[in-house]
């Protein structure tokens, strides 16, 4: 029986080193196709490890088999981490709160599952996720409500945006955003100005039309703010006779 033990563990450090070989390397189709028929779990979290540093966000292969080793390595701290980074992909690149929610789920069922060493830590992580959670359903929520009614939806996200750790969860600009097209919508033109200017005070730094549609933002200008460059289209320039200071 110890001889049988020698043998396995021999066996395992030797794959283990095959691995790190096979991620020097970088190819991945050999690391994919070894951590499967390895069996092992260090091997399986390895793998899934080096497949995150890829670009996982365009190809649903690699997100796949990212999560399918990290659950059969067990490593459900990591897996939970992974799906809180896509959780915030669907945010930062398609505003897409609704499968931001989905996988913050996905992340809080993994996290209560894991087995951290640090159990204060882990607690801690539970307390953040829950409370980014919290507000991500908070603004789906109002989303949802919009199609029956607007105004509630846009009072529901003003007291979103009373949240002194809206960041958390939401990106304040998403928020501006929604309230913007919809004021916009109704013709409501100087309140949907208002909020613009909102907007530039909270987020100096932010292209207005990475949260706003270039067209609306062009309609609240004709109306409101003619005089102002940040909201687009061109200010009229002085005529070839006018004479430029």
């Amino acid at each position: 029986r110890a001889s049988k033990q020698w043998y396995q563990r021999r066996v395992r450090g030797n794959r283990i080193k095959a691995m790190r070989a096979l991620l020097k390397s970088g190819d991945t189709e050999k690391i994919i196709f070894f951590a499967g028929v390895s069996r092992q779990k260090e091997i399986y979290v390895m793998a899934a490890n080096y497949l995150q540093r890829l670009d996982w966000r365009k190809d649903p292969e690699i997100m796949k088999n990212i999560i399918t080793f990290y659950t059969k390595g067990r490593a459900l701290d990591s897996l939970s981490g992974f799906y809180d980074a896509c959780a915030q992909v669907e945010i930062d690149e398609y505003q897409n709160y609704e499968k931001a929610l989905g996988a913050l789920s996905e992340s809080m069922k993994c996290l209560t599952k894991a087995k951290m060493a640090d159990v204060g830590t882990q607690e801690a992580k539970i307390n953040f996720l829950k409370r980014r959670i919290l507000l991500v359903k908070k603004f789906v929520q109002a989303r949802r409500t919009y199609e029956e009614d607007p105004e509630e939806a846009m009072r529901q996200s003003l007291l979103l945006m009373d949240e002194g750790d809206l960041e958390t969860g939401i990106r304040s600009g998403d928020i501006y955003g929604f309230m913007i097209e919809h004021y916009a919508s109704v013709s409501n033109f100087q309140k949907a100005y208002h909020l613009v200017q909102e907007l530039k005070q909270r987020l100096p730094t932010a292209s207005l039309s990475y949260y706003i549609n270039n067209s609306i933002l062009e309609q609240i200008r004709q109306h409101c703010g003619g005089d102002d460059p940040t909201l687009g289209g061109a200010t009229e320039s002085p005529g070839i006779d006018e004479e430029i200071e």
